[in-house]
């Protein structure tokens, strides 16, 4: 991956880890090929899930939520 990617992927994933989505267009500063590599890697290495569309049809994304470790995190009192 190259360093322009990276720079790219990192700053997504900061992004959504804030509770934020991550739409692909805002991050075009970086280049559309890059957006889209960065876009595709963070998938692969489950960094990033889909979220939905926007209102045109182009995907959103999140940061992926955390599976239970136990079952008392998965009861709501």
């Amino acid at each position: 991956m190259s360093p322009k990617t990276e720079a790219a992927m990192n700053e997504m994933v900061a992004w959504a880890r804030m509770g934020k989505e991550v739409i692909p267009m805002f991050f075009q500063s970086h280049g559309r090929a890059t957006v889209s590599a960065a876009v595709r890697a963070a998938k692969a290495r489950g960094l990033l899930v889909e979220a939905g569309k926007d209102g045109m049809g182009n995907p959103l994304y999140r940061a992926p939520i955390k599976a239970a470790t136990h079952a008392g995190s998965n009861r709501i009192n």
